[in-house]
């Protein structure tokens, strides 16, 4: 039973479920998936786009409400995958940036493109808010080509890194999957969670990417970056 940490389950936030529907289907896919917690994570632009707060609380609500009442053993927290900007520290340390259930963690995006030292700089800064920064999706980011510059962002911000289920379980070029197998095999990597998207190519793999990392570096890794590590550090059981 895994615990997906990187989920844009509630509908009419942002690019995830846009309707109930979607919602449902998400959540379908998740169970089918064998995941039994979910942190949902919109979207958030600090200083730049207003979150929808009270809309997102509400719905996650409704969400609630309605697993209880068809009695799906699913459950849900709050949170956000936070876009990295000037504003991001100083609305963090005031309470109004959605962390990872509650917890002292915030899942941190950058654009693709940006530089290592922004990284860098954006951690140590979240670090000072005495909040612990997790990085989404660590295998999109351009300027990281190494596994020292994962460990210096680990080593200098204290943080955590998320690798998604889909970038498991797909097939890469010879150099690509060298620095992959290399993040997992020296210990870089924290969390792998869906980055579920109500849309094709965004599905919950959770199950086939647990597969993949048992059958690739063991059952232990596989259980401690599917559900153990979230547990231990995020919701602290």
């Amino acid at each position: 039973m895994f615990i997906d940490m990187h989920h844009h389950l509630i509908y009419g936030i942002d690019d995830g479920a846009r309707g109930f529907a979607g919602t449902e289907r998400m959540i379908r896919q998740a169970v089918e998936n064998r995941v039994h917690a979910i942190i949902t994570t919109p979207h958030m632009t600090p200083g730049l786009e207003p979150f929808p707060e009270e809309d997102y609380r509400t719905r996650l609500d409704e969400v609630q409400k309605w697993l209880q009442n068809q009695q799906i053993d699913l459950t849900l927290y709050s949170g956000a995958e936070v876009l990295y900007t000037p504003s991001t520290p100083h609305m963090l340390a005031e309470g109004r940036v959605p962390v990872l259930a509650n917890s002292g963690l915030v899942l941190v995006e950058f654009l693709p493109d940006s530089d290592f030292s922004e990284l860098i700089r954006a951690g140590v800064n979240i670090a000072r808010t005495g909040y612990v920064p997790v990085y989404a999706h660590i295998e999109r980011y351009v300027c990281l080509k190494k596994t020292d510059q994962v460990r210096q962002l680990r080593q200098e911000c204290g943080a955590f890194m998320q690798v998604n289920a889909n970038t498991v379980v797909r097939r890469h070029g010879f150099f690509r999957q060298r620095f992959l197998n290399a993040l997992f095999e020296d210990g870089l990597v924290d969390f792998v969670s869906s980055d579920s998207h109500d849309m094709p190519g965004r599905e919950n793999r959770m199950a086939p990417a647990f597969e993949q990392l048992s059958e690739r570096f063991g059952e232990e890794t596989a259980k401690a970056l599917t559900s153990g590590n979230a547990k231990k550090w995020i919701l602290r059981e």
